[in-house]
C-alpha cells in the first residue's frame, strides 16, 4: 500500500508513463528565437537581431566580413570589434551567433573585446545546441517500477537485476523488504536506469517480473509505504470448520492481535539476526564476520559446504567459489571484499560492503527482540484490558490516515511524543493507544516495572539504552521509536474453499491477471479444505502474528527453517 493508501498492483509489463522532461530556462529562451530552418534566412535574420545590440555600422561590418568566401589566414579571418561591450550586450551577441550562425562564425572575448572568426568550410561545425540536453531525457532522475517476485527476498531480486544490467545494486530503492515465501508486489526505484533497460532485464529475471514504469524526482526509500495488503491461503484445514473457527475469526476482526515482530525479523537460521546486531552495536567487527560466515544448522548442502571451507581454512577465495550467489548476499559481500583486498584483517571494511539495508536490519532486529520481551512482560503483569498508570500512549488512528509518518525504519521514524498515563487520565485511552518504545537514546520508557526489562535484558548483552547514542558510526546510533502493542487488521475478510490439486493456485497473482487467467474458484465437492484470508496491516506489522493467533502454530526459527527447506526442495 503506497503512502496515499493505494494498493500497489502490477498491471502491465511494458506500459511506461514517460512524459517529456520540462525544458530548462535556456532551452525555452532558445526556442523563443524561432531560428529559421533555411541557412540563408538564418544568416539574414542574425544581422537584423545584431543591429539593435551593436548598431547598424558594426552589424554591417560583421556581415561583410562573413560574406568573404576566399580562404585566408586566421588573422585575416578575424575581426575585432574595437570597443568594449557590457555583459548584457555580449550575452546577446553570443545568443545570436551560437544559434543563427553556428557554421559561419566563432565568437570569443579577448581582453574585453569581441573577436569574430570566420569559419572555413572544412572546419568541423560545432554541435547544434538548440534543444540539446544530456543523454538522460526523462522527467526525473528515478525510474519507478512495480516488482513482483516469488520465492526470493526483495534484495536478492534487486541484486539479480543489478547483475543482469551490470550496475551497482545501490542504484535501486524500495519501500520495504518482502518475505521470501509467497508472491509479493512492491514499488521500487532505479537511479538513471531507463525503463526499456528494466523491461529487458525483467524478461531475464528468474522468479519475478517488472512493470508499470514511471519517472520521478525522488528515490523510493525504506518506510515510504502506507501498509501492506495480504491474501493468504491456509490449505489442508483439519480439526476445525467454519462453525468452530467463526468466533476466532470474528475475534481477530474485532479485537485484533498482539503486534509482535515476527520470526522473519530475526531470520530463520540457527544464528539469528539480532545476535549479529548485538555485535554491531558493540563494534565487535571480527565477531560479526565470524557469525555471518560460520557453519549453521539446517542449511542447504551447498551453503553448508562453503561455510565449512571457511571454518577450516579461512580462505575467502575458495569459500566464495563454493557459495551459491543467490543464497547468501551478506556472505558474498564480505568474501568479495576479502578477496579484492588480499587480506581478512579489516573486518569493519568488509562488513561495510554489505548493502546498508541489510546491515541496519541486524541492529533493528535487536531492537525488535527487546521490544517483544517488553510486550510479553506488559501483558503478563497488566493484561490487555486497558491502559494503566505508567503506560505510554499515542492515540491510535486508521493507519492509512498518517501512514508515512509512522512507517519509517525505527531509527528514521518521525518523532512522536507519547503521553504518560496517570490515575487521572487512564480512562481517556484504550488498550489500542498503548505503545512501547523500541530501545534508543531518544525515547521515553514506561514508568512501571516493564522499564526494567529494557535495562536488564540489554545489560546481559553488555549494552544499555543510553549507550545506543555512543556508537562510533552514526548509522548505528539508534534513536528508537514507538510501536502500538495491540492492533486490528483493516478490511479483514475470509472465505472457505474446497479444492483437489495442491499444485494449483487458490489466489490469482497480478501476473496471472495480466496473462488473462481467471480467479480460482472453490470446487463444490473438493477433497481438501482451505481458508482464504484477505486483510490490510500497518507498516512493520507481521501477518504471521495474526496467523499465530488464528492457528496457534509454532513460529520458532527451527520451524521456519523447515518451511524454507521444504520450499527449496520443491524447486
Amino acid at each position: 500500500i503506497d503512502p496515499h493508501g493505494n494498493v500497489v498492483h502490477l498491471t502491465s509489463y511494458t506500459d511506461a508513463i514517460d512524459p517529456e522532461p520540462p525544458k530548462t530556462e535556456a532551452e525555452i529562451e532558445i526556442d523563443a528565437l524561432n531560428v529559421p530552418g533555411d541557412a540563408q534566412a538564418a544568416f539574414d535574420e542574425a544581422f537584423v537581431r545584431l543591429e539593435p545590440i551593436l548598431g547598424a555600422s558594426d552589424a554591417a561590418r560583421i556581415k561583410s566580413h562573413l560574406e568573404v568566401t576566399e580562404e585566408q589566414t586566421l588573422e585575416q579571418r578575424s575581426l575585432v570589434l574595437g570597443r568594449e561591450l557590457d555583459k548584457d550586450q555580449r550575452k546577446g551577441v553570443y545568443m545570436v551567433t551560437n544559434n543563427f550562425l553556428p557554421t559561419r562564425v566563432t565568437c570569443e572575448t579577448v581582453d574585453g573585446q569581441l573577436r569574430f572568426i570566420r569559419r572555413l568550410p572544412k572546419d568541423k561545425a560545432p554541435s547544434d545546441k538548440r534543444g540539446q540536453r544530456s543523454k538522460w531525457a526523462h522527467a526525473g532522475d528515478y525510474c519507478h517500477f512495480v516488482m513482483q517476485k516469488e520465492n526470493q527476498d526483495s534484495m536478492d531480486t534487486l541484486q539479480q537485476i543489478a547483475r543482469t544490467l551490470k550496475c551497482n545494486a545501490r542504484v535501486f530503492g524500495m519501500a520495504g523488504t518482502k518475505d521470501k515465501r509467497g508472491i509479493t508486489v512492491q514499488k521500487c526505484s532505479a537511479f538513471r536506469i531507463a525503463h526499456d533497460r528494466l523491461i529487458w532485464a525483467s524478461r531475464k529475471l528468474r522468479g519475478g517480473r517488472l512493470g508499470n514504469f514511471s519517472y520521478g524526482e525522488k528515490e523510493i526509500k525504506l518506510g515510504e509505504l502506507g501498509g501492506n495488503q495480504f491474501t493468504i491461503i491456509l490449505r489442508h484445514v483439519q480439526g476445525a470448520d467454519a462453525v468452530s473457527l467463526e468466533p476466532v475469526l470474528l475475534g481477530i476482526r474485532n479485537t485484533g492481535f498482539i503486534n509482535y515482530f515476527g520470526m522473519q525479523r530475526f531470520g530463520t537460521q540457527s544464528i539469528s539476526s539480532h545476535t549479529i546486531g548485538i555485535s554491531v552495536l558493540k563494534s565487535d567487527w571480527r565477531r560479526i564476520i565470524d557469525l555471518i560466515l560460520c557453519p549453521r544448522i539446517g542449511e542447504r548442502d551447498d551453503v553448508a559446504k562453503a561455510r565449512n571451507v571457511w571454518d577450516t581454512t579461512r580462505d575467502p577465495k575458495a569459500t566464495l567459489e563454493l557459495l551459491p550467489r543467490r543464497a547468501a548476499l551478506a556472505e558474498h559481500s564480505v568474501l568479495q571484499h576479502f578477496v579484492k583486498s588480499g587480506s581478512t584483517n579489516n573486518c569493519s571494511a568488509a562488513f561495510a560492503c554489505i548493502p546498508r539495508n541489510l546491515r541496519l536490519m541486524y541492529v533493528h532486529a535487536y531492537q525488535s527482540f527487546i521490544w517483544n520481551h517488553a510486550v510479553s512482560e506488559r501483558i503478563r503483569v497488566f493484561g490487555t484490558k486497558g491502559a494503566v498508570p505508567g503506560d505510554l500512549v499515542i492515540v491510535a488512528s486508521d493507519f492509512s490516515d498518517n501512514a508515512h509518518a509512522k512507517s519509517k525504519a525505527p531509527e528514521e521514524e518521525t518523532r512522536v511524543v507519547p503521553v504518560l498515563v496517570t490515575e487521572e487520565n487512564a480512562s481517556d485511552y484504550s488498550i489500542y493507544d498503548v505503545v512501547l518504545p523500541l530501545p534508543g537514546w531518544d525515547v521515553r520508557y514506561p514508568e512501571h516495572q516493564v522499564k526494567n526489562v529494557y535495562e536488564e535484558l540489554m545489560a546481559k548483552d553488555g549494552l544499555s539504552p543510553s549507550g545506543l547514542a555512543k556508537h562510533p558510526l552514526k548509522e548505528y546510533r539508534l534513536a528508537g521509536a514507538y510501536r502500538h502493542f495491540l492492533i486490528k487488521p483493516r478490511d479483514f475478510m475470509y472465505e472457505w474453499m474446497r479444492y483437489n490439486d495442491d499444485a494449483l493456485p487458490l489466489a490469482r497473482s497480478d501476473s496471472d491477471a495480466i496473462e488473462g487467467k481467471h480467479d480460482p474458484e472453490s470446487i463444490e465437492f473438493g477433497q481438501n479444505v482451505a481458508l482464504k484470508l484477505k486483510f490490510d496491516l500497518p507498516p512493520s506489522a507481521y501477518a504471521t502474528m495474526l496467523l499465530r493467533e488464528l492457528m496457534r502454530t509454532e513460529t520458532a526459527a527451527g520451524y521456519q527453517t523447515q518451511l524454507s527447506n521444504n520450499t527449496e526442495s520443491k524447486e
